[in-house]
């Protein structure tokens, strides 16, 4: 157990960490659970929230650093793009 206990409290050392994009996964997590919660039809919400949670553990505890870089940088690609069409469309 001591074994176990310290392998997860020094784990992280060489992991990757948050980034924008395990800030979104727990930001929709988070809404997600609200939403199943307040709605009722919306149960099946619930599994979304699961599911992103878990994308964000994999994320912070991956130590597999260039490949989650590259996800993170489509993910800011992709919002500068969603961005840069709303902001055309305002004027």
């Amino acid at each position: 157990m001591r074994d176990f206990l310290r392998k997860l409290f020094t784990g992280r050392y060489g992991s990757y960490g948050t980034d924008e994009l395990t800030r979104f996964f727990l930001r929709a997590a988070i809404v997600l659970l609200v939403l199943s919660l307040i709605i009722e039809p919306l149960w099946f919400l619930y599994f979304g929230t699961i599911i992103m949670l878990a994308m964000c553990y994999l994320r912070l505890f991956s130590r597999n650093i260039t490949k989650r870089t590259r996800e993170n940088d489509i993910y800011k690609r992709q919002i500068r793009k969603l961005n840069s069409f709303f902001k055309r469309k305002d004027r």
